[in-house]
């Protein structure tokens, strides 16, 4: 294996050894896992060598695709039905967050074998054949192109790292309150559908009664509204229009600083043809309804 550059090792450090920041509850927290990273940079400069490199998780998760459906299955709350206010959130709530955080945990199972792997490549370990071929399926499944150019595994694991990673459940409910209309859309009520997400072929969904003359997408229909979250988190981890989310989120985990719902928010200026105005409406409703207190730490 090739010596690795300090800022090669360094980013491979950070990324792989810092807690999720999206949901630690004390930013003050300094992950111990984090001290033993820095040991590894001294033994890479020539310092006191590490006595072992750290195994590699025996088999990567590989979820179920995500995926859009012909068919909406199952029936939702009947969300209208609540005069309260607080009580039709309340039951939103209630319903969505298992969801979201299963979700989540998911993401996190993916994540725990890049993470390893990360681990034990910092230390000298160089994938193997079956670890590369895992590493091709988590690039398809991310939206990763590989290029004509191959390019080393550190820089690939660098970018999985990136990308595989929980959304804070702030923003998930944030957005699928606002794109459902708290459950009572006829998106989220016939198409399992909680976010807007667009589909672009015919008959891929429903038709919005709104379109524009010269449009051609309709609104995505899901089999059950837990795929519509899958799929939700999935876009925000492979969409182009979301890098500018996806470098935030890396830089925080670089930072050691915790991730909220509401800052992850600047990264989605092109989740709405309102630009700014949405984001800024995503974010008051986060701090609002006091949205943070759903933040949750996962484990894989």
């Amino acid at each position: 294996m090739r010596r690795l550059s300090t800022i090669q090792l360094n980013s491979l450090i950070v990324l792989a050894l810092l807690s999720v920041a999206a949901t630690r509850p004390d930013p003050a927290i300094i992950d111990p896992q984090a001290i033993a990273g820095a040991r590894i940079v001294a033994a890479h400069r020539g310092q006191t060598p590490e006595p072992a490199a750290p195994s590699v998780r025996a088999h990567p998760y590989h979820p179920e695709p995500v995926t859009i459906s012909r068919v909406a299955n199952g029936t939702l709350p009947d969300f209208h039905r609540f005069v309260d206010v607080a009580a039709k959130k309340r039951a939103f709530y209630d319903y969505m967050l298992p969801m979201v955080h299963e979700a989540n945990r998911e993401v996190v199972r993916e994540r725990a074998w890049l993470e390893s792997l990360a681990h034990a490549m910092v230390s000298g370990h160089e994938p193997d054949a079956a670890e590369r071929a895992s590493l091709d399926m988590f690039e398809r499944r991310y939206a990763i192109r590989k290029g004509t150019v191959q390019r080393d595994s550190v820089d690939r694991v660098a970018e999985l790292l990136a990308r595989v990673d929980v959304v804070p459940a702030s923003l998930i409910i944030a957005q699928a309150a606002k794109e459902s209309g708290w459950g009572t859309s006829r998106f989220a009520r016939q198409g399992n559908n909680f976010f807007g997400i667009w589909c672009f072929y015919e008959g891929c969904g429903m038709l919005p009664l709104d379109r524009a003359e010269g449009r051609n997408h309709e609104v995505a229909m899901f089999s059950s509204v837990e795929e519509g979250v899958r799929y939700y988190i999935r876009t925000i981890n492979t969409h182009v229009a979301y890098d500018e989310l996806r470098r935030i989120r890396q830089e925080a985990r670089q930072g050691q600083k915790p991730v909220s719902g509401a800052t992850l928010a600047n990264g989605l200026v092109r989740y709405s043809e309102r630009g700014l105005a949405y984001v800024r409406e995503i974010q008051s409703m986060i701090r609002y309804n006091e949205l943070h207190r759903f933040t949750r730490s996962y484990s894989a």
